[in-house]
């Protein structure tokens, strides 16, 4: 989806490698204070970024209103049109690939999930700029390490934190009493027949979610045998997962995404989030990084450094229901979809290596006699 067009390009200006803080020199457009500290340097950076106009963005998470607000509030602050291209990872590794060959880069930053942006960065589509934007020079701001994904490189920047947990519909509950508070709790015959989980056939999705939750020995295989037996219900995708909760067709949805599932609690759905005793999975959702060779580097590193100030994810985080990232933006998700975990257990690169190896050999087939 292209949310604005492209405005004539330049060429692109060196990036400076080296950046201390100062005092900015104009007031913002916006009505939300922009990041407190810019010298020289960056300054030179800004107006380079503003000779170069505009932006290309690959994304997966910025659509429809979320990527109009996005850009809309970006433009309003700096002038620079972004130019928003929806669509999947695997598709954009494809792309930028044939792009860098043909040596006719379109995207400026791409974001994505963690398999995909770890491929781009293993291809040498990314490069790190940890080192050059400001609002990193303050790392006591975000609730977790925004390099996560990335701790020795910094090609890969969180935008927002993301929780999987069960979700249930509270009008399909007998009792309250009847809410899950531990792993063990699914497993009682009152929901058999009743719980939803993405098919792992066809998607890597639960298997990434159950790595991580065996890791820390929350759960084993000899539970996921005993939860199967439970007579499961498999959906395409977790949007289908939501839409079938939300309608009341199912009380669980098992791997329930707070990024997803916040939306229909946001429409008046009567779903909530459960926290379990012995953890529940946290992971750096999406990731956004800077291509290397973009066409308009200046633009990239300014926008990258504006969406993770506080003015920046504010705008996102209202726009989408993403739980932020920032300790100094508010959580404006819907109550039922908040979580503070008593335990969370946070997804690893090596979570998701072995777990996508466990999709390729067809794990919990096997193990569920599918």
């Amino acid at each position: 989806m292209l949310l604005q067009a492209c405005a004539p390009q330049s060429a692109p200006v060196p990036t400076p490698a080296k950046i201390v803080p100062t005092q900015p020199a104009t007031t913002p457009a916006s009505n939300i204070s922009p990041p407190t500290s810019q010298d020289a340097d960056w300054a030179k950076v800004i107006e380079a970024a503003k000779k170069e106009g505009t932006l290309t963005i690959y994304s997966f998470n910025l659509v429809g209103d979320v990527g109009l607000s996005v850009s809309r509030a970006f433009k309003e602050r700096y002038g620079i049109n972004v130019d928003i291209i929806t669509g999947r990872g695997a598709e954009f590794v494809e792309r930028m690939k044939t792009e860098r060959r043909m040596k006719n880069m379109v995207a400026d930053v791409n974001d994505g999930s963690v398999i995909f942006s770890i491929a781009m960065k293993t291809e040498g589509l990314t490069v790190s700029v940890a080192d050059e934007l400001p609002v990193f020079k303050d790392q006591s701001v975000w609730l977790t390490n925004v390099f996560g994904n990335d701790p020795k490189d910094k090609h890969l920047v969180g935008l927002s934190i993301s929780y999987f947990a069960p979700w249930v519909n509270t009008k399909m509950l007998a009792t309250p009493a009847d809410m899950p508070q531990v792993w063990r709790d699914l497993l009682k015959p009152q929901w058999k027949g009743k719980m939803i989980l993405t098919d792992p056939t066809t998607s890597a999705g639960p298997q990434q979610f159950f790595v991580p939750l065996i890791r820390e020995k929350a759960i084993d295989e000899d539970y996921l045998k005993a939860l199967y037996k439970q007579d499961l219900i498999f959906s395409a995708s977790l949007p289908d997962e939501g839409r079938m909760l939300a309608r009341g067709e199912r009380s669980m949805s098992i791997r329930g995404s707070s990024n997803t599932l916040a939306k229909f609690a946001a429409e008046g759905a009567p779903i909530k989030a459960i926290d379990m005793k012995e953890g529940i999975v946290q992971l750096i959702n999406p990731l956004a990084v800077v291509l290397a060779d973009s066409p308009h580097p200046n633009a990239a590193r300014l926008f990258m450094d504006w969406f993770l100030s506080k003015e920046g994810h504010t705008t996102f985080t209202k726009s989408s229901g993403a739980p932020p990232i920032r300790k100094d933006v508010p959580d404006t998700s819907p109550e039922a979809a908040r979580l503070t975990p008593q335990k969370p257990i946070i997804q690893t690169v090596d979570d998701i290596n072995l777990a996508n190896q466990y999709y390729k050999d067809k794990w919990l087939d096997k193990m569920w006699g599918r």
